[in-house]
């Protein structure tokens, strides 16, 4: 087992335009076996577990969580598949309980993996493969809906929805380059896509088949890559291009309407959003959004994490705080909201932050 690598700590940066005062939370980052690209994060539910995936060597990084204070306790690496398969998609799975789906993005293909949640000595286990099928290229986001797996297939600019149960069934959808993530609308049932290099959203209606584009308005900014479902609609970030970005995020509506907002305070006003997250069942913080702020494409911007607060219409933004990452330049990736804290990737330096939320919420 590898030594826990609590490298840094740092107070986090609180800053509001409304006068948020300043909160104890500290960050702490955890060092990983070293690959070159560190990626998702999941928790395991009901489990002390997170998992995170290393694309570079499709390696699977367990962390044992400490039950009451959410730190890591524990670190160990697992090779799943080839070295050359690129490990990259996470996703918890309802369907086959204590089961994930996963990504092999250079093998075309999709895993079902128990990952062995009790232990963290014991090695993931590979229960299912699925080929990518209809010559379909690159799957790297997935998630389950049901019977359904929704999975962005990145190099061959397409998203497939396939049948768990009978693989046999699926469809492909048309995308513009590079299509990275995709949510269910929680009002519409329809589902969007964020295409990066396109810096357009494309809107699927599952019943019909039909598709449309919806670009990204110049003013607001550009490179959608971050989309999730959260309340009343799907939200997506804007990680802007190698010279800025616009701290720009918003809202899409049942009817495909986007209300966007952006960040007020000056750290915020230039960031490079590149994900986001809602808060877990029961935290009682209220209503609120986590973004992160990226290097990934432009060390111009900090890496950060911040907590946006709404009114209890989800329509009017009320409170911004931040908190730096300790390590800059880390292309930090993903976001993982917990009780008590909130875990992020960071891309290059192979390590895991860890925001700690004060117990008032945020």
């Amino acid at each position: 087992m590898l030594a826990l690598g609590g490298l840094t700590v740092a107070g986090a940066l609180f800053g509001a335009p409304e006068g948020v005062a300043a909160g104890p939370g500290a960050v702490v980052e955890y060092e990983l076996p070293f690959a070159l690209e560190t990626h998702e994060i999941v928790k395991m539910p009901g489990r002390p577990m997170a998992l995170v995936s290393q694309m570079s060597n499709s390696h699977l990084v367990k962390l044992r969580l400490d039950p009451r204070t959410e730190q890591v306790t524990g670190i160990r690496a697992f090779p799943l598949g080839p070295s050359d398969a690129m490990l990259h998609g996470l996703a918890v799975s309802a369907r086959y309980p204590g089961r994930i789906w996963a990504t092999h993005e250079g093998g075309n293909r999709l895993l079902l993996v128990d990952p062995r949640a009790d232990a963290l000595d014991a090695a993931p286990c590979v229960e299912r493969e699925i080929d990518i099928p209809g010559g379909g290229r690159g799957p790297h986001y997935v998630n389950e809906y049901g019977d359904v797996l929704w999975v962005t297939l990145k190099e061959g600019h397409q998203v497939l929805a396939l049948d768990h149960t009978c693989p046999e069934r699926y469809r492909l959808f048309e995308a513009r380059a590079q299509p990275i993530f995709a949510a269910r609308h929680p009002v519409s049932g329809e589902f969007y896509v964020s295409q990066d290099s396109a810096s357009s959203l494309l809107r699927i209606d599952p019943r019909s088949g039909r598709t449309s584009q919806i670009p990204v308005p110049a003013e607001r900014g550009s490179t959608p890559v971050g989309l999730i479902s959260g309340p009343g609609g799907v939200w997506v970030v804007l990680l802007g291009t190698a010279e800025a970005g616009t701290g720009t995020f918003g809202r899409i509506d049942e009817n495909g309407r986007i209300v966007w907002h952006r960040l007020r305070d000056p750290q915020g006003r230039s960031a490079g959003l590149l994900h986001l997250a809602f808060d877990p069942p029961g935290t009682g913080r209220g209503p609120g959004l986590w973004l992160l702020g990226s290097s990934i494409v432009s060390d111009k911007v900090r890496d950060l994490i911040v907590r946006v607060r709404f009114d209890p219409s989800w329509t009017r933004v009320v409170g911004e705080e931040y908190a730096a990452l300790p390590t800059q330049h880390c292309k930090a990736h993903r976001l993982l909201p917990l009780q008590r804290s909130v875990l992020a990737t960071e891309l290059t330096t192979a390590r895991v932050a860890q925001l700690t939320v004060p117990e008032r919420g945020c």
